[in-house]
C-alpha cells in the first residue's frame, strides 16, 4: 500500500516528537526530587479547547492504614470538590478558570501520646511519634490561558494561588503561588504532545520549577495513551493507558508521582528529636510523597456526567516532618497500602 507524501511527512513528525517526549521525560526522571515539591497543579487544568466548557467534579477516596515506623499507623480520607469554566474570550483564545477545595483527613495511631522520656519507673521510655497533624486543607484558585496560534499549535500560560495547611494554621503561613507557560502540538484530533513548566514557591523552601511533558496520542481505535498531570484522590505527575469498551464503559491503568506539603498549626506535638535539638513542629511543614499504581472503571451514563471507580496501591510513600525554619525533624517511609475512590463528574 502507497503512503502519501503528506501522511509519511505526518509519521515522521510524530514518531520524531515521540523521541523528543522520551528524552524529555527520562530527563524528569532523573531530575526525580529537583520539581517534587511542586506537583500539586490541579489535572482538571486542561488547556484542550474541546473539552467540556463547565466541569464540577466531587471525589472522596481512602487510603488504608500502614505502618510508618515500629510505632506508629496512618490512613488518610480525601474530599475533593471543583468547579472549572472555560470562556472563550476571541476566534482563538479561552481563559480556563478553576477553584478546588480538598481535605485531606488523616489519622494516626499507635503512640500518638508517646512520652520520650517516660514516666517513674518502672514506666519504660516510648518512642517518640512525630506525626500528629489532623485533618489538611487545601484550596486553590487558577486561571490558565490556551491560544491558538495555527491549526496545529497552542500557547499556554497561567498562574495559580492556594493555601495549604493544618486545621489552626496561620492562614497567611499557609500562602503559596505560581506561574505556568507551556505549549502543545497537534497535528491531528488523535495526538497532541507537549510542555508545561511551573515555577512555584513551596513552604520553607526555594522555588520549585516543575517540568511536565504532556502527551494525549489515540494510538488505535479504542486506545488512549495520557501522559501529563494526573489525577488520582489527589493530582501527580503521571500516565495512563486507557481502553474504550462502547460508549457508556471505559478502563484504564496507569502510575502517578504525588508530594503534599501543608503548614502545620502552631502547637508542639512532636517534640524534639534528640538527634537535632531545638527543632520542633510548631508552625513547622508536613509533607507526603507517594507512587500511587491504579486501576480505573469509568461508567457514562449519559454523555452530560460520569462516574469513576478507582483502586489501586500506593507505593513508596514517605512522610517528613519540619519546623519553621525548613530543618528536618524526622523523616520515614511507610509500607505499601492499598486505596479506594469514587468520583463524579457533571460536564454543561
Amino acid at each position: 500500500m502507497m503512503i502519501a507524501p503528506a501522511d509519511l511527512s505526518n509519521e515522521i513528525k510524530k514518531h520524531a516528537a515521540l523521541a523528543l517526549f522520551g528524552a524529555i521525560f527520562c530527563l524528569l526522571a532523573a531530575a526525580g526530587q529537583v520539581s517534587a515539591q511542586a506537583i500539586d497543579i490541579p489535572a482538571i487544568m486542561n488547556p484542550d479547547l474541546k473539552a467540556p466548557p463547565t466541569i464540577a467534579t466531587l471525589q472522596y477516596g481512602h487510603q488504608v492504614k500502614t505502618g510508618v515506623d515500629d510505632n506508629n499507623e496512618m490512613s488518610r480520607n480525601n474530599v475533593f470538590l471543583s468547579l472549572s469554566q472555560r470562556i472563550k474570550v476571541a476566534d482563538k483564545t479561552s481563559v480556563f478558570v478553576l477553584g478546588s477545595y480538598t481535605l485531606q483527613a488523616y489519622s494516626f495511631s499507635g503512640g500518638r501520646n508517646a512520652n520520650p522520656s517516660g514516666g517513674p519507673p518502672p514506666t519504660r521510655p516510648q518512642p517518640q511519634n512525630y506525626y500528629q497533624w489532623d485533618d489538611v486543607h487545601r484550596g486553590v484558585i487558577a486561571a490558565l490561558v490556551g491560544h491558538d496560534v495555527n491549526d496545529r499549535w497552542r500557547l499556554i500560560g497561567g498562574a495559580l494561588v492556594r493555601s495549604w495547611g493544618e486545621s489552626g494554621a496561620n492562614f497567611g503561613d499557609t500562602i503559596t503561588g505560581g506561574v505556568v507557560a507551556g505549549f502543545d502540538y497537534h497535528p491531528n484530533e488523535d495526538f497532541s504532545i507537549g510542555l508545561i513548566l511551573g515555577a512555584f514557591s513551596a513552604l520553607e523552601d526555594h522555588v520549585g520549577i516543575l517540568p511536565v511533558p504532556t502527551l494525549k496520542w489515540k494510538f488505535a481505535e479504542n486506545w488512549k495513551w495520557t501522559v501529563g498531570l494526573t489525577t488520582v484522590l489527589d493530582p501527580g505527575v503521571g500516565s495512563e493507558l486507557e481502553f474504550t469498551i462502547n460508549d457508556a464503559f471505559s478502563i484504564g491503568a496507569g502510575f502517578t508521582y504525588q508530594t503534599r506539603r501543608f503548614r502545620l498549626r502552631d502547637r508542639n506535638r512532636a517534640g524534639n528529636n534528640a538527634n537535632r535539638p531545638g527543632r520542633d513542629d510548631e508552625g513547622g511543614v508536613g509533607q507526603e510523597t507517594e507512587f500511587p499504581v491504579f486501576v480505573q472503571l469509568r461508567w457514562r451514563p449519559i454523555p452530560a456526567a460520569a462516574i469513576d471507580l478507582l483502586g489501586g496501591v500506593a507505593l513508596a510513600g514517605h512522610l517528613r516532618i519540619e519546623d519553621d525554619d525548613g530543618d528536618r525533624i524526622a523523616d520515614d517511609g511507610y509500607d505499601a497500602t492499598p486505596f479506594v475512590g469514587l468520583k463524579g463528574q457533571i460536564f454543561f
